[in-house]
């Protein structure tokens, strides 16, 4: 979740959300939604955290909501409440309790051909006075980001379209659109199939791109490009205490990637990838030559956890999801978790009460849908 949300989420929340855990190792069988709590299972807070879940040994998993449309994103209001958007263009809400309404919040036009729909959802972080949420969806024209009002019997009420005039394609739509630490709002777009528009100075494809709170909240503008030569970039968070913005990228065939992202930075596609270089492209961190294709990310910011200040990334070929330990700009940690056990994650997000959140990607037309998918889980991170 990114850092200038987390603060304003109540992190007792989602406290009983979902008290019972299946069993929980890393590399485990598929989860069954019919687990129930086993005894020396129920997570504990940490010490002087009283609010936020950790498991006492290995990493806690339960099923929270079965039966959905290939869902994309997951975002928390401050009451503990989340938003799921299904790339059919249905919006559904997650309970404080861990609910799914039967009853989607909205049903938002889009234009779902190949990889677009309705991609990503964003909380405004001033949600408390303002009421707003931020929408990623493709059209049969464009691209655009729509701000909606959640109103108070529970619906979404579309205020403005803030962005446009990104090319569409059937791939290469990303999507991820998260509140920066400088409170402006960060979005991914891709190539749309299209290589060439990522080092297209005019064109917003292929890069990261920012609005400042006069645009969102008011009449929209132009996007600032903050970098270029991203391929399709689905995931993306800054690092906590430092700030870093890290993201994870698609490559070709294989050779995917996470960057240090930059203000200016070009990152070569399709210039170069993998392990080529060019003067004045910048290489990435870290680069996964047979592939994982990464989706969504987050860095575990809550304290107690022996995942904390770990970066997670969702792995849909891969069927994992990636944990990362960055130190001063390096990996020193790069290790799969949950192997096979989840199929396709679309992405995962840390929730108010310490736990991570992960969205499966099984009915997408790449996957092997298991009974109940697509579906949500929860994860309890291990004890420090």
């Amino acid at each position: 979740m990114p850092r200038a949300y987390r603060t304003l989420l109540t992190a007792a929340a989602l406290v009983g959300a979902v008290t019972g855990c299946g069993a929980g190792d890393p590399a485990g069988p598929p989860v069954d939604p019919r687990e129930g709590p086993r005894r020396g299972s129920v997570p504990s807070a940490p010490r002087g955290e009283p609010g936020l879940v950790r498991a006492q040994s290995g990493p806690r998993v339960t099923t929270v909501a079965t039966g959905l449309n290939v869902p994309w994103d997951i975002a928390f209001l401050p009451d503990g409440r989340a938003l799921v958007t299904e790339r059919a263009g249905r919006v559904r809400l997650l309970s404080a309790e861990g609910r799914l309404q039967d009853r989607p919040v909205a049903n938002i036009a889009v234009r779902q051909i190949g990889e677009g729909g309705l991609l990503g959802v964003a909380v405004d972080p001033q949600f408390a006075e303002n009421r707003f949420v931020y929408l990623y969806r493709t059209t049969s024209n464009d691209i655009e980001i729509g701000r909606y009002r959640f109103t108070e019997d529970g619906g979404l009420s579309e205020q403005a379209t803030v962005a446009r005039g990104i090319t569409v394609g059937a791939i290469h739509d990303s999507g991820r659109l998260h509140f920066g630490p400088d409170g402006r709002l960060y979005f991914t777009t891709g190539d749309a199939g299209r290589p060439g528009l990522a080092q297209r100075r005019g064109s917003l494809n292929g890069k990261m791109l920012r609005l400042d709170p006069a645009e969102f909240r008011g009449r929209g503008g132009r996007p600032e490009v903050f970098s270029l030569g991203h391929r399709n970039s689905q995931g993306f968070d800054w690092q906590p205490g430092t700030n870093a913005l890290y993201a994870a990228e698609h490559g070709q065939t294989g050779n995917d990637e996470i960057n240090l992202l930059r203000r200016g930075g070009n990152y070569g596609w399709p210039i170069i990838e993998g392990r080529r270089a060019r003067r004045g492209l910048i290489r990435p961190r870290v680069l996964y030559p047979g592939g994982i294709a990464p989706s969504g990310a987050t860095f575990v910011s809550r304290p107690g956890s022996s995942w904390t200040g770990d970066f997670l990334v969702a792995g849909l070929r891969g069927r994992q999801i990636r944990r990362v330990t960055f130190r001063r700009g390096r990996a020193v940690r790069n290790v799969a978790l949950f192997r096979g056990r989840f199929g396709r994650v679309r992405t995962v997000v840390e929730g108010p009460d310490g736990a991570l959140y992960a969205l499966t990607s099984n009915r997408d037309g790449r996957g092997s849908p298991r009974a109940g998918d697509d579906r949500i889980v929860r994860i309890v991170p291990p004890r420090r």
